[in-house]
């Protein structure tokens, strides 16, 4: 048996992230097509949302497991730095989990906005309706527009915070079976 290099609790860290995020592109491909397929069969974003936070779990659960696999391969560290890098790995969860909530509620405003903006019947039938109605029921028409489009953005800022925090869970209650995962390695 070959004999593993001790290391620091930073480099433990930095190995297990790194092999995170190398993993997580081969898993994240992975998920999209489970995603696509099981979600083909539902309009429901109730069952959506359901089926994203069990699948996150499962492939963060892997993910992480392929990383600890990984990063322990050739290295090991003392147990006493077992805390500080689990308060680094939440640490960095928390901070995936907030950048992912960003990005996806930024994605979504500007998904909306651009499907409304470039739908060509939308823009006909708007200046059509315009040459045939006063500006009393045009300022209607817009005011009831914008209703439903509030209402729409709310409606997806509702599912998004849902899943949010349901993901952000998940990941958070992955960490104790990682750390599980860790003791098994150190030395």
């Amino acid at each position: 048996m070959e004999e593993k290099e001790v290391v620091t609790s930073g480099k433990i860290t930095q190995g297990l992230i790194v092999g995170w995020f190398l993993w997580g592109i081969l898993w994240g491909i992975i998920y999209t097509f489970l995603y696509r397929f099981i979600t083909n069969f539902t309009d429901s974003l109730i069952i959506k949302s359901i089926i994203i936070i069990i699948l996150q779990g499962i492939i963060t659960f892997i993910i992480w497991k392929f990383s600890t696999k990984s990063t322990f391969k050739k290295r090991t560290m003392n147990s006493d730095d077992v805390p500080k890098v689990m308060k680094n790995l939440i640490i960095f969860t928390i901070l995936i989990c907030i950048i992912n909530g960003v990005y996806q509620f930024f994605n979504a405003n500007d998904a909306i906005d651009r499907t409304i903006n470039s739908n060509f019947q939308l823009r006909i039938r708007e200046t059509m309706m315009s040459s045939l109605y006063d500006d009393e029921e045009m300022e209607e028409y817009n005011k009831e527009k914008e209703e439903f489009i509030s209402d729409v953005k709310n409606q997806v800022y509702t599912y998004l915070v849902i899943v949010e925090i349901g993901l952000t869970a998940v990941y958070l209650l992955v960490l104790p079976l990682e750390k599980k995962e860790i003791l098994k390695y150190v030395g």
